[in-house]
């Protein structure tokens, strides 16, 4: 008989952003990230979210005015990637990887470099962000940080990281 674990690393590892990920109350993007070390430890979780302290029930918080940064959620919400790395159990995070559910934006590329996380795996890309893509490939290019999406590291991982994505959608909308 061989003892053979059932998901690859990578599963495990976007498998828990995306579980974090359901944690989040942003209800137009819930998003996840797990930071792990080079010896496959989980260092820190995140979601995106508000800050503590700030009520997750003033709809303040959730407006969608962009033209105006008082009325705009992306004022208050702290990305999933960078809430990771403020709720490290262990440091430092040099030569870490970071499992993200969405492509990381340019200000939390800046955190991840900063850090020293050297790898980043995310499990889905905005299209219609491009500009914004290509400024945070930019950076993460120029300081040497390896970005992959987790379809081309490992197909089989993005898979099934899909299947659960869904079934998670699924089980917390019937709530």
């Amino acid at each position: 008989m061989k003892n053979d674990s059932l998901i690859h690393w990578h599963s495990m590892f976007m498998g828990v952003a995306l579980l974090a990920a359901a944690r989040s109350k942003d209800s137009r993007k819930r998003n996840g990230a797990c930071i792990v070390g080079p010896d496959n430890k989980i260092s820190g979780v995140g979601y995106n979210g508000l800050p503590r302290g700030c009520d997750d029930h003033d709809e303040h918080y959730w407006q969608d005015d962009d033209n105006d940064p008082l009325n705009s959620r992306h004022s208050y919400i702290v990305h999933a990637e960078q809430n990771a790395i403020l709720n490290c159990t262990s440091l430092p995070l040099h030569g870490s990887t970071i499992y993200a559910t969405q492509y990381p934006c340019p200000r939390c590329v800046q955190s991840i470099i900063q850090v020293g996380i050297k790898r980043v795996v995310y499990l889905e890309k905005k299209a219609h962000q491009e500009r914004v893509n290509a400024a945070s490939e930019k950076m993460l290019g120029d300081a040497g940080v390896e970005i992959e999406s987790l379809q081309t590291l490992q197909p089989e991982s993005a898979d099934w990281s899909a299947q659960l994505a869904q079934f998670i959608e699924t089980t917390t909308s019937s709530r």
